[in-house]
């Protein structure tokens, strides 16, 4: 029996079109257990973009054989995180839109659980998994992150045991992790997607940001699971090549995205930071990295004229509420340990 027109109208509201890119860049390795378990969802009104950096294994002949369904993007060069997506975005025509990464693996109900959190109210702009390590899936890789006034995000419950119930409640977020985040595409048409600009690294942040600042909110779904290895394609850059772009795009960001009031408390915190993390770098012999910091700042002087167009744009076209109507409530107070622990995570070590 055919569907009536508003039984029509409630199945699209509630099973609405997802569009999946998964951005590739020699991640062969990866492939099987990522494609195999997204096969394996229960939602299955989705279409898949896999957009290849111009990989140099056998990713792209691997997709072709197993997966002829899939929408490819070749690219003849790698553009990146930020730039790969944007590709995918261009020809997307979901109403959700899921950037998911390609060292992941996922529960069969996860998708579902992510469509209800996201469907759940209209202001919802953005939905972030639980994303657990792999293969050490008992902790946290990320449920979302906190603003701190230095500039760092708070990284909440980061290896910590994910069955503790405070990292198990519904609740709002500054930013979500690029490696599994879900969009509404009415939320993306007003801010845009990634700065291409960023390459990579706290790309998925500014464009948390500005979902806020256009008066949508981002939320962190508990029931939806996803394991993530990390670092499919950091772990073949050398690290003050990280840094670099990690250092200078968290800038660049800042700059674009806050108001007058949070620049001037922010941005000056931030710099003192970098010149700590430099002197440190330097006593512990890590100069490339020291100097990478150093080139992130200079970066940022360089290109100010062009951030702050960008600003303009955000500023005048993005923004829709103002900065102490959200970030206080998503600043959390962290210890001094914090920062030391962080930085040394992220390049304390030899390249």
């Amino acid at each position: 029996m055919p569907l009536k027109m508003e039984e029509n109208k409630n199945l699209f509201m509630n099973n609405p079109l997802v569009s999946i890119t998964i951005v590739n860049w020699n991640g062969m390795k990866y492939l099987p257990d990522c494609l195999g378990s997204l096969s394996e969802i229960d939602y299955k009104n989705i279409e898949v973009f896999f957009v290849d950096n111009a990989s140099t294994d056998n990713s792209v002949k691997y997709v072709r054989k197993n997966y002829p369904h899939y929408k490819l993007i070749l690219n003849s060069k790698n553009l990146g995180y930020a730039e790969g997506h944007e590709e995918a975005f261009k020809l997307a025509k979901g109403e959700l839109l899921l950037l998911l990464s390609m060292d992941t693996i996922v529960e069969k109900d996860f998708l579902q659980q992510m469509v209800t959190a996201i469907t759940k109210k209209n202001d919802i702009g953005a939905v972030q998994p639980k994303l657990l390590m792999y293969p050490d899936t008992e902790l946290i890789d990320s449920i979302g992150s906190f603003f701190l006034e230095t500039g760092i995000l708070y990284h909440y419950g980061r290896e910590k045991n994910h069955i503790d119930p405070k990292y198990n409640s519904y609740m709002e977020v500054f930013s979500g992790k690029g490696a599994c985040l879900l969009f509404r595409r009415k939320a993306l048409l007003k801010t845009g997607l990634f700065d291409k600009d960023f390459f990579a690294y706290f790309e998925e942040t500014d464009l948390c940001h500005r979902i806020w600042l256009s008066g949508f909110r981002i939320v962190y779904e508990p029931s939806a699971v996803v394991y993530h290895t990390g670092g499919g394609a950091s772990k073949r850059m050398i690290v003050s090549y990280i840094q670099f772009h990690s250092f200078k795009n968290r800038i660049c960001a800042y700059i674009k995205n806050l108001s007058p009031k949070y620049i001037m408390r922010v941005i000056p915190q931030a710099v003192l930071l970098y010149e700590v993390a430099t002197i440190a770098y330097i006593l512990l012999g890590r100069f490339s990295v020291a100097l990478a910091v150093q080139k992130s700042l200079l970066w940022n002087v360089v290109h100010l004229g062009e951030t702050l167009k960008k600003r303009k744009i955000v500023q005048e076209k993005v923004r829709t509420v103002s900065d102490d109507s959200f970030l206080p409530s998503l600043t959390r107070p962290v210890r001094l340990s914090y920062y030391y622990y962080l930085f040394k995570g992220l390049g304390f070590y030899k390249d």
